[in-house]
């Protein structure tokens, strides 16, 4: 018989008229005689069929209750219990509850009862023990809640099962007269016309999820349902059932029909969409067999019966619980899913794009048989692969990811920690996708949602950070930690970033990684004595048969995106024979760095090229590469290049023949990368302000610092360092009246050596320069810089010991001043310094003045012996505010001393103005160097008026030059341009009587 859509349509469309027709015929029909009674008796809608009450295993972990769904409709158990009687069988010791669960019509469902003490017993391990093959549709796990709770092995006790209202649907006694507790045998149980089950017999060998015909009447299940797909159709067929007159098939989508054939075609299905059907018997009485397992069948317009190929490259990497299968991909475009057997039992299914899959938890020392089947988009299931015996050993493999590397306190931007990372590196010659991994730390768990390969042997940085941090560009990070390295910087390839967490906490944690399966990878921990700015933590990989990293050396030199020595094992060895060296190296030499080249090796392992700079590994590169740019090189000097390649097995050869390279100075430009918006929040600053020259060599990297004015050339100095510690700092030189960049000249010290210090201020006096750098104070000839070629260098003449921490530097009227700056966190101050003023406030720094001799121009014998071991002795000491950044100072136009206080990066910038204070006597005395000095105090009793700037971030040097006051800007260095909130690439030039027109002397 074929079922036609339209008989279904049909059927359905009769089904009110027939309820009306029961109705109405309803009193006469309860007036006939019984037939066949016990078919005519209702069950109730759920029996139990099945106990097991004592299980094999340790703590009879596979203890279970069978259910029936009588029938012909699905009961959602939603708040049923399962409930457990002692002595008191009409109020039950336990009720089970059970959630989120249907049981099909005709359906049987076991109810697992999973012991308190063995919660994490599996699926497969059940379906070992009883040598079945029940998926988690057909099972329901029911927790227990106590290491007492379970199934009495010897005692009367009654097990019952409870609609959601508490309502006992059937009960069935266990123990009654007789022993049921035989290992791993069961109880069968038949309805009866109550609710107590009547037991049929015990010592059966159990069948759970599968009804004997014994246990309910009617005639036996439809034996051998196969589905056969084809073109918008499926033909089911089924071997023919004793005593059956009719067929009901139950449908996927919730509806059924019926035939009296062995065979039914259901035609207008969906093509590539996947349908099941479950087939019953019913016999003349209307009796209703148990219905068949689902047959599962996908229609197909050319029909698939070609399964795919074994699976191959089955491997394992074993835990303490566990084991790690991997296998290499199936090529087939219609691949489904790969299936994991575990003793010949179903452990679960992996997508197709998957190749690995966790199986756990497994008992330690204990062996198991794996195998892998693959599946195709309709079902076709290929031979299994051969099997892989093994299992949980105590001793781990080091993982395959591990933790190099991490950094929890950054520089910020927005109160925040802006460059936190930790690095990842593969530690396995396979290509491992990230997706699905979890990092956990402290009150954050983050997971990598898409695809990231990392390939064997490489590492990957993970970036974490606020969604406050989430304006930071990746070339911000990069120049955090490389400068103006740019051949060293990272690419969206090799960072991931986390965000939207608090990330790695300063005082100290944990850091986790979860694969997919949500099993622990490998963990890093740290102190919060580990933790410094701008300083990582290097780990080690686990050598103790752990997967916690060994801690290798904190308050490090951060290394995002390569290793350094003995933080990874050695890969493995499949030849011990080193490649050939590199050969034809050539370098040209650039402006600040060099071009190094040489040709690709032959031998197809080679897994990476060294670079060498004057015999120190510089970087490694990825084979694809034979060239390389060198950056933050120093001009004049003279760097000798070498490279070696390493192959997969770790063999290193020998260093290329050398080349060397001597570039020159890095050429400093003068380049506006971002015109600033003249914000409206700093109007009064607009308003009496207006743009000064744009600041020289931003984009080369310099931090301007100090700012003075050269009259006889009108010029603009501006002394800058270089963050990277490498490149000697400049002083650039710029036309006043035009705004034009003349030249920039690079700094040594006394000795030849490029000059790398902080470089805080600049001042010129009759013949020389000065500039006041942490401790010292040096001193170069003006005649070099006026003769010095753009792009050339000077030499200091004399390098002076300071008694303060020199920031600033002025000079006037034949006195050279240099002051400190204090800031009580980060910049702290000798304690001597620290002094009480007349207004009974305390002062924390000094500024200290020195005569300079008037045949010289320089300091006198009086102020320093020559000796590199004391400090110059000054004149003078003035003792001032904190937080200062520049200093005027202009005795003969009777202005006074004017000092710049500011300091982070979004702070106001105050101008403090004093009388000029050498006009009186001293206001007390201060010993250095065993001398004894005057001292005055710029307090309130010396202060004019003075006038907050608006709070324009990082000012630094000031000059003023005709009534205009120069202010110089860190904020728009690569240092600081990407975090702070304001980057000026100018100067600013304030109109000094409008800013101070209370002071009405000024000149």
């Amino acid at each position: 018989m074929i079922f036609q859509k339209e008989e279904f349509i049909l059927k359905n469309k009769l089904i009110s008229w027939a309820a009306a027709l029961i109705l109405v015929l309803g009193i006469g029909l309860m007036l006939l005689p019984s037939q066949s009674v016990k078919a005519q008796e209702a069950s109730p809608p759920l029996i139990i069929t099945e106990i097991v009450t004592k299980s094999a295993g340790s703590g009879q972990p596979y203890e279970y209750v069978e259910i029936y769904n009588t029938t012909s409709e699905a009961i959602n158990l939603q708040d049923y219990q399962l409930q457990y009687f002692t002595s008191n069988f009409s109020t039950p010791a336990n009720r089970w509850p059970i959630r989120d669960k249907i049981i099909q019509p005709r359906e049987s469902l076991t109810l697992w009862l999973k012991k308190f003490d063995y919660p994490n017993v599996p699926l497969w391990d059940f379906n070992s023990n009883y040598d079945t093959l029940l998926s988690h549709d057909e099972l329901y796990e029911i927790k227990l809640t106590t290491s007492g709770q379970g199934l009495h092995d010897s005692s009367l006790r009654q097990v019952g099962i409870a609609d959601a209202a508490g309502n006992i649907l059937s009960t069935a006694l266990i123990n009654d007269g007789a022993v049921d507790g035989i290992t791993n045998r069961s109880i069968i149980y038949q309805a009866s016309s109550t609710k107590a089950m009547t037991k049929i017999r015990n010592g059966e060998v159990p069948t759970p999820a599968t009804l004997l015909t014994e246990q309910v009447a009617g005639p036996a299940t439809p034996s051998n349902l196969t589905a056969a797909p084809s073109n918008q159709s499926i033909t089911l067929a089924w071997d023919a059932s004793e005593g059956a007159v009719k067929y009901k098939i139950y449908h996927s989508d919730g509806t059924s029909s019926s035939t009296d054939k062995t065979t039914l075609t259901i035609d207008g299905l969906e093509n590539n969409r996947a349908y099941t059907f479950r087939v019953t018997a019913v016999d003349s009485e209307g009796n209703e067999s148990p219905a068949t397992k689902r047959v599962r069948a996908v229609p197909q317009e050319v029909v698939d019966n070609e399964a795919p190929n074994t699976p191959t490259g089955l491997k394992a990497k074993p835990g303490k619980d566990h084991v790690k299968l991997e296998w290499n991909s199936n090529t087939e475009s219609d691949l489904f899913e790969y299936r994991v057997y575990i003793n010949d039992t179903l452990y679960g299914s992996a997508p197709a794009g998957k190749t690995s899959m966790t199986v756990s938890k497994l008992e330690l020392n204990r062996e198991y048989t794996f195998k892998l089947t693959a599946v195709d988009q309709v079902g076709n299931e290929s031979e299994a692969s051969a099997p892989l015996v093994t299992g949980p050993t105590e001793s781990v493999p080091i993982p395959d990811l591990l933790i190099t590397e991490l950094i929890p306190n950054t520089d910020n931007y927005a109160g925040y920690d802006a460059f936190e990372y930790f690095e990842l590196y593969n530690n396995s010659p396979d290509p491992i996708d990230l997706n699905g991994y979890r990092f956990a730390s402290h009150t954050w768990d983050k997971q990598i949602d898409g695809t990231h390969i990392l390939k064997p042997w490489e590492t990957v940085v993970i970036w974490t950070r606020t969604s406050a941090v989430s304006p930071i560009s990746l070339e911000a990070f990069n120049y955090n930690y490389f400068y103006s390295y740019k051949s060293k910087y990272l690419n969206e390839e090799n960072t991931i970033i986390l965000g939207d967490i608090s990330g790695l906490v300063n005082g100290g944690n944990t850091l986790t990684v979860y694969d997919p399966d949500g099993l622990e990878v490998v963990r890093a921990d740290y102190s919060g004595g580990d933790v410094s700015l701008k300083q990582t933590i290097a780990y080690s990989y686990p050598k103790d048969n752990t997967r916690t990293m060994e801690k290798l050396a904190a308050h490090q030199k951060p290394t995002p995106g390569w290793l350094v020595e003995s933080q990874a094992p050695a890969r493995p060895v499949s030849d011990g024979e080193a490649p050939q060296r590199p050969n034809n190296l050539k370098a040209t030499a650039g402006k600040g760095e060099a071009t190094l080249s040489w040709d690709a090796s032959t031998e197809s392992d080679i897994y990476q090229y060294h670079i060498y700079k004057d015999g120190k590994l510089e970087n490694s590169l990825d084979p694809s590469q034979t060239a390389f740019t060198l950056y933050t090189l120093i001009g004049n000097q003279t760097y000798t290049l070498q490279v070696s390649a390493e192959d997969t097995s770790g063999n290193v050869s020998e260093k290329s023949e050398p080349v060397q390279v001597t570039p020159q100075h890095q050429i400093i430009t003068q380049l506006e990368r971002w015109e600033h918006e003249k914000d409206p929040a700093y109007q009064g600053l607009w308003d009496i302000s207006s743009d000064g020259p744009v600041i020289a060599g931003l984009a080369q990297g310099l931090v301007p610092q100090g700012l003075t004015y050269y009259m006889k050339k009108d010029w603009l100095l501006t002394v800058s360092y270089i963050d990277d510690e490498i490149r000697p700092g400049t002083i650039t030189v710029t036309d006043r009246t035009t705004g034009d960049l003349l030249k920039s000249v690079v700094l040594y010290n006394t000795d030849g050596t490029p000059y790398t210090g902080h470089a805080g201020g600049i001042t010129v006096s009759r013949d020389h320069g000065w500039v006041a750098s942490e401790n010292y104070l040096f001193s170069f000839n003006l005649s070099d810089l006026v003769n010095a070629e753009n792009n050339g260098q000077i030499q200091f003449t004399e390098q002076i010991p300071l008694p303060v921490h020199a920031a600033y530097t002025v000079y006037d009227e034949g006195i050279l001043w240099v002051g400190e700056f204090y800031e009580a966190s980060s910049y702290p101050t000798n304690p001597s310094h620290h002094i009480e003023n007349r207004e009974g406030k305390m002062h924390y720094a000094w500024m200290i003045g020195f005569d300079l001799e008037r045949n010289n121009d320089m300091l006198g014998k009086n102020h320093w012996s020559g000796s590199p071991d004391s400090n110059a002795v000054p004149d003078y000491v003035l003792s001032t505010t904190e937080k200062v950044q520049g200093a005027i100072v202009q005795k003969a136009s009777r202005n006074g001393i004017t000092l710049s206080t500011s300091y982070g990066r979004a702070n106001d910038s105050v101008l403090y103005r004093y009388e000029y204070p050498l006009k009186e006597d001293p206001h007390s005395f201060v010993t250095v160097e065993g001398k004894e000095v005057p001292l005055w105090f710029l307090d309130g009793h010396t202060a004019k008026p003075r006038q907050s700037v608006e709070a324009i971030p990082m000012p630094e040097g000031i000059v003023e030059v005709q009534k205009e006051l120069y202010v110089v800007f860190e904020s728009g260095a690569d240092k600081y341009r990407y975090t702070t909130t304001y980057p000026m690439d100018r100067m600013l030039k304030i109109d000094m009587k409008k800013l101070m027109k209370e002071d009405k002397g000024i000149q």
